[in-house]
């Protein structure tokens, strides 16, 4: 019997999405909005790795397509909605290569771990696809001239040029990736969940605000935690 495409599992709160092929399929991105559905309402912390030697080498090219082009992009969109949307802290543990929906994967986590030796590229132009998905998100991310460059280019790009770039949190040694991660699960489950989650819900509100009105935002919401907090 063939394996399932994603391995998902809550425990404790903690989501672990383990995506067990190479390249996302229909049915694989299907399973992935599942789970992030189901995350969304059962767990503070969500993990996603994968089984084999590379995170993602994003979208199945090989896959016969089947119906409109807008139900496969629909599919693709609410998935990136979901990840976006997520309101506990999403975590990418990335080895291998991460190309093309893995990069955007990665974008939309809050925090990104990758091995020294990962590889990352946004291959679809070279492809002959215009990659707008990626395009909506990375300039959260990344310089104009640093995203025109890898989006133009399609060149595979090394794991300490993402982690300049702003695309990753932090790099460790491949053989110590996974007991990396662990450590910061363990970190954050010793955290006051409703501080972690309003930590992020405020700075992907500030940063909407002009400077100059920043300070007056977080007098007013770091007194409304405050009085949420005494009931």
């Amino acid at each position: 019997m063939p394996a399932q495409p994603i391995d998902f599992r809550i425990d404790n709160r903690v989501g672990a999405v383990v995506l067990q092929r190479p390249a996302f399929t229909t049915e694989m991105l299907n399973e992935f909005l599942a789970a992030l559905t189901r995350a969304a309402n059962e767990a503070d912390i969500l993990v996603i790795s994968s089984s084999g030697e590379d995170f993602s080498l994003g979208r199945d090219r090989q896959e016969p397509r089947s119906g409109a082009p807008f139900d496969a992009f629909k599919l693709i969109a609410e998935v990136n909605a979901g990840l976006s949307a997520f309101p506990g802290i999403a975590v990418s543990v990335v080895r291998g290569r991460a190309f093309g929906f893995a990069v955007g994967m990665i974008m939309r986590t809050d925090i990104a771990i990758a091995a020294e030796d990962a590889r990352f590229a946004l291959d679809e132009v070279k492809l002959g696809i215009p990659p707008m998905f990626i395009m909506a998100e990375i300039l959260e991310q990344l310089s104009p001239k640093s995203a025109l460059d890898i989006i133009m280019s399609s060149r595979e790009f090394s794991a300490a040029e993402a982690r300049e770039m702003g695309l990753l949190s932090r790099l460790v040694p491949a053989g110590e990736l996974h007991a990396a991660a662990d450590e910061l699960v363990r970190q954050l489950c010793e955290r006051n969940p409703a501080v972690l989650l309003a930590s992020k819900r405020y700075l992907g509100s500030v940063r909407q605000l002009p400077p100059a009105a920043r300070g007056a935002y977080a007098l007013v919401e770091q007194t409304r935690f405050a009085e949420r907090s005494k009931h």
